[in-house]
C-alpha cells in the first residue's frame, strides 16, 4: 500500500509512528505538528487582511469591492424585491416558527402562507433561535439574513483559499480575494442559499471552527454540537471527532446536543414530542424525496430503482460510503490538514442524509475548492479545483430533468445529469482522499518556509 492507503491501514494512535522524526536537544519542548490551515483568519483583522491592499494600493481595494458589488447585486436584489410568495422562503419559515412560539400555536402543525404552504421541519430548539427573526420586519430580515451569510461565506473562503492568497503581494490581495468570493457566490449551491434564506452556511462556519481551530476558548465539540440541535445533519461531524482521536469532544459534541434539545423538551414539551415521536420520521414533510433537489444518495436509488430492493441497497451503499469517507477523513486529518478532511465530512453529509438538498452543499463546495487548489504551485489540483467550481456553477441536475421530460421516458444520460451533484460530490471525496499524506506534507512545508521567510 502506498499514499493514502498508508495512513488507512494504521490506527489513528501509531499514525505518528510513521511520520519523520526528529532528535530533540534536552530541555527542548517537542513542537506541535504544522497545520496548513491551523491560523484561521478570524478576529477584527479580518476586513483588513481580505480588503486592505496597503496604503499604496487604494485602487485595488475600490476595484475589489467593485467586483463584489457587481458579483452580489444580482443575486441580492431579485431576493428582496421579488414577489412576496417567491422571496426568501425558508427564512420565512423560520420567522414562521419563532412566531409560532411567540402566539402559543401547534410548532409542526403551522404552514407558511400560500402559495408556499410549507411547514417548519428544524428541532424545536432551532425555533427558539428565530424568535429574534419573527418580531423585526421580514424585509430588516432578509437583508440581515443574506447580507450575514456572504459574510460568513466571505470568512470560509478567506480560510479555505488563505495558503493561495498569501502568495500574492499585498496589493492584489483584495483583488484576488474579491475574484474568490465572486466566483463562489454564483456556484448554484451558495445561489440556492442565498435564494431559499437558508441556514446552511452558519452551520458550517460552526463546523469549521470547532474541528480547525487549533485552540479553542470553548470546550472542543461545542459548536458542533450546537449546529446538531438546530439542525441534524451536521451529525456526520461527531463519529468524525470519534474516528480522528477526538473522542473526548465527540463526547461534548453529544452531550451539547442532548443538552440543548432537552432544554426545548422543558420550555416546549408539547412540541418537542411532536417532532422526536412523529416530525422526525416523516420525510414526506420536507417535499419530494425523488426530487431533483435531493441529491443524497437516497435520492438516486429513489430515482432509479423505487422500492424494497432499492431502499436494500441504499443501506449498503451508505454504510460503505460512511466507511471510505470517514477512514480517508481520519487519514487527512492525521495528516495535518484538518480543513480538507472537514470539507470531505461535508461531502459525505450531503451524501449520507437520507434528504440532502443543492443548498446543503453550500459551505462545503469553497472549502474543497480551496484544498484542491491549496497554494496553487501543483497544477493539476488547481485544475481540479477550477473546474469543480464550474461543475458546480451548471444547474446540470435541472438540466437532466428537463430532458427527461423532454424524452418522456427513462434515459441513463438524463438521470446521471439528474444525479451529477450527487456523483460529484462522491468524486470531490476520491479526489481528495488521493491527494495522500506525501502531497500534503510537501504542501505544508512549503508553506512552513514561506511563514518563516516573512
Amino acid at each position: 500500500m502506498s499514499g493514502i492507503e498508508d495512513f488507512e491501514a494504521a490506527p489513528v494512535g501509531v499514525i505518528g509512528s510513521v511520520l519523520p522524526s526528529r532528535s530533540v536537544p534536552a530541555g527542548e519542548e517537542i513542537a506541535e505538528p504544522y497545520h496548513r490551515h491551523a491560523h484561521l483568519w478570524h478576529g477584527p483583522g479580518l476586513v483588513r487582511r481580505a480588503l486592505y491592499g496597503g496604503r499604496r494600493a487604494p485602487l485595488a481595494t475600490i476595484v475589489a469591492l467593485l467586483i463584489l458589488v457587481g458579483a452580489l447585486a444580482p443575486l441580492l436584489w431579485p431576493r428582496f424585491y421579488a414577489g412576496y410568495g417567491h422571496r426568501m422562503i425558508d427564512l420565512a419559515v423560520y420567522r414562521s416558527a419563532g412566531q409560532s412560539l411567540l402566539l402559543g400555536r401547534p410548532l409542526y402543525n403551522y404552514l407558511t402562507p400560500v402559495p408556499q404552504l410549507l411547514p417548519f421541519t428544524y428541532p424545536p430548539f432551532a425555533a427558539i433561535l428565530a424568535v429574534p427573526l419573527a418580531v423585526i420586519p421580514p424585509d430588516l430580515a432578509n437583508w440581515i439574513w443574506n447580507l450575514g451569510s456572504i459574510a460568513v461565506l466571505g470568512w470560509l473562503v478567506l480560510v479555505a483559499f488563505r495558503p493561495l492568497i498569501r502568495r500574492f503581494p499585498t496589493a492584489y490581495r483584495p483583488l484576488v480575494f474579491a475574484v474568490l468570493l465572486a466566483a463562489m457566490t454564483w456556484t448554484v449551491p451558495v445561489r440556492d442559499c442565498l435564494r431559499y434564506g437558508q441556514v446552511g452556511i452558519f452551520l458550517t462556519a460552526l463546523c469549521v471552527l470547532d474541528c480547525v481551530s487549533p485552540k479553542t476558548r470553548w470546550p472542543r465539540g461545542m459548536l458542533i454540537g450546537f449546529a446538531v440541535a438546530v439542525k441534524l445533519t451536521p451529525g456526520v461531524f461527531i463519529p468524525y471527532l470519534w474516528f480522528s482521536g477526538r473522542r473526548r469532544a465527540a463526547v461534548v459534541a453529544t452531550c451539547w446536543t442532548l443538552g440543548f434539545s432537552l432544554a426545548s423538551v422543558i420550555a416546549m414539551p408539547q412540541a418537542s414530542k411532536a417532532f422526536w415521536t412523529s416530525a422526525v420520521f416523516d420525510s414526506g414533510r420536507l417535499g419530494s424525496n425523488s426530487g431533483t433537489s435531493n441529491q443524497s444518495l437516497r435520492s438516486i436509488f429513489l430515482r432509479w430503482l423505487p422500492g424494497h430492493l432499492g431502499a436494500a441497497l441504499w443501506i449498503v451503499s451508505v454504510v460503505v460510503v460512511a466507511i471510505i469517507g470517514y477512514r480517508k477523513a481520519r487519514g487527512i486529518s492525521a495528516s495535518g490538514h484538518e480543513l480538507d478532511a472537514v470539507a470531505l465530512v461535508g461531502m459525505l453529509q450531503v451524501l449520507l442524509s437520507p434528504v440532502a438538498w443543492i443548498h446543503h452543499l453550500a459551505g462545503f463546495v469553497p472549502l474543497a475548492a480551496g484544498a484542491l487548489i491549496g497554494d496553487g504551485r501543483r497544477i493539476k489540483p488547481v485544475i481540479a479545483g477550477i473546474l469543480g467550481t464550474i461543475f458546480f456553477s451548471l444547474e446540470s441536475p435541472w438540466w437532466g430533468q428537463t430532458l427527461l421530460g423532454h424524452h418522456g421516458t427513462w434515459h441513463l444520460g438524463d438521470r446521471l445529469l439528474q444525479d451529477s451533484y450527487a456523483f460529484g460530490a462522491l468524486f470531490a471525496i476520491w479526489l481528495l482522499g488521493r491527494m495522500g499524506p506525501s502531497s500534503r506534507a510537501q504542501m505544508a512545508s512549503s508553506d512552513a518556509v514561506e511563514s518563516v521567510s516573512r
